[in-house]
């Protein structure tokens, strides 16, 4: 609770900065009370966003690489900016802090715990917004080797690529079930290998191919062989190889990889 008020005390006696110096910033009077018109004063809820605009505006011009941008610039220009952006000129921005100063006191108190209000909520959801992209990215990495199918935001190849660099053994460990609804013809695990200096123009050597069962069950599968190669070579293995052509919605299956080992020859 202590935390709370500090940081409230805080982002008050900002805001208090920032308004006062935009008041000191120009060469003009405070009116005679008698002389404002109430009618040509800034309605308070937009006081308040241009309070809170102006607010974030500081805390951005204080971040280096935007102070670099407009470091050249008057700082009070920026804010009248804002003040502009809502349709009211800076005299009578200034005209309705000066009533609030001298006539409303108390009320700019409350305006300001309102900016408060508004700040923590803005806070909130920025943090409420970073944990949902960092609990993303981690459901990403949890789930990168997962494959459930049909899955048109993935947008690649089931599969796994490696560059080999001597003769020796692979070992590729996945499981994978297909579901019979799955409309794929001849499912099957392919893989093949280019050499590594032409991986787009380059004549492929396939390696065995390994036919699935369209049962629904996950099956656990060992792919292995050996290479035999005197130059680098680009492995590549399909997961979901198929020999009809089918759109990613005709797909039904899900595949998990466990792991991929290359055992190199002894020099």
């Amino acid at each position: 609770m202590k935390m709370k008020s500090s940081w409230s005390a805080v982002i008050f006696h900002r805001i208090v900065l920032v308004t006062v110096l935009i008041l000191l910033a120009a060469p003009s009077c405070v009116k005679p009370l008698d002389r404002i018109e109430h009618g040509k004063l800034i309605p308070e809820k937009t006081f308040v966003s241009i309070l809170s605009d102006i607010y974030i505006a500081n805390g951005l011009l204080s971040l280096p690489e935007i102070r670099y941008e407009f470091g050249g610039r008057d700082s009070v220009l920026n804010y009248i900016d804002i003040i502009k952006s809502y349709g009211y000129s800076y005299e009578t921005m200034n005209s309705t802090m000066n009533y609030y100063f001298v006539s409303k006191p108390k009320k700019l108190i409350r305006i300001y715990d309102q900016i408060i209000l508004k700040m923590g909520e803005m806070q909130s959801g920025v943090q409420n917004e970073i944990m949902r992209i960092e609990q993303l990215a981690s459901r990403k990495a949890i789930n990168y080797n997962v494959y459930e199918l049909p899955d048109p935001e993935r947008g690649k190849d089931v599969g796994i690529s490696q560059i080999i660099n001597s003769s020796g053994i692979y070992n590729l460990t996945f499981s994978i079930a297909i579901f019979p609804d799955d409309k794929s013809l001849n499912p099957c695990v392919t893989g093949w290998l280019v050499d590594a200096d032409s991986i787009e123009t380059g004549k492929k050597k396939w390696l065995p191919p390994l036919e699935y069962i369209k049962d629904g069950h996950a099956h656990q599968v060992v792919y292995n062989g050996r290479i035999e190669t005197h130059r680098p070579m680009l492995m590549k293995a399909c997961l979901y190889s198929y020999e009809n052509d089918i759109s990613e919605w005709d797909k039904h299956a899900r595949i998990e990889v466990f792991s991929f080992l290359f055992t190199s020859d002894p020099l």
